[in-house]
């Protein structure tokens, strides 16, 4: 491996930041590397003492693959870290790789949710149809009326034209949100 300085970054391989603590400083930079690759710019391996979620998450998203704790590392973790980021492996303490999961939990959620064409309401009556619950059972879990499920159900089924409760239920797996 060759080190370069940061001004000749774009010929390398894979980029090494190493810091005390990722600041929103270290973060600009990253964005501008980012940024300046198109996004397909090399792996990112940090090596810093300390990373708050909400750096380490704005870092994910600008290249990061790995981060390695300072008081944890000799020089044989960061060459071995490296070699994994190149072949496409992530290197990452298991608190911070739980973050990393956590936030793409909540985000696939939201995005499952706005993509689906369907209310949170409607998502739940599907839920539990898909479960076996009947209309009243449905009400009762929800505190509708056993009317309302009925409506609910009728304009999910006239809104995206299905034929009955099955097929909205197998509408709902395909979007993701059953």
């Amino acid at each position: 491996m060759l080190l370069v300085p940061w001004d000749e970054r774009q010929r390398a391989d894979i980029v090494l930041v190493m810091d005390h603590a990722v600041t929103d400083a270290t973060v600009g930079r990253l964005q501008d590397l980012f940024e300046e690759t198109g996004g397909e710019g090399p792996p990112v391996l940090l090596v810093v003492d300390e990373v708050s979620e909400r750096h380490l998450l704005s870092a994910v998203r600008f290249g990061v693959v790995g981060v390695l704790l300072r008081r944890e590392v000799r020089y044989s973790t960061v060459l071995l870290a490296a070699r994994k980021a190149l072949s496409g492996e992530a290197l990452m303490p298991p608190a911070l790789v739980r973050t990393v999961v956590e936030e793409l939990r909540a985000l696939q959620s939201s995005a499952l949710l706005r993509d689906s064409d369907l209310t949170p309401r409607e998502t739940a009556v599907l839920r539990l149809l898909a479960e076996g619950l009947s209309t009243l059972e449905i009400a009762d879990r929800l505190s509708y009326s056993e009317r309302t499920i009925k409506s609910v159900l009728h304009e999910v089924m006239t809104r995206l034209k299905l034929r009955n409760r099955t097929h909205a239920v197998a509408y709902g797996i395909r979007k993701g949100v059953v």
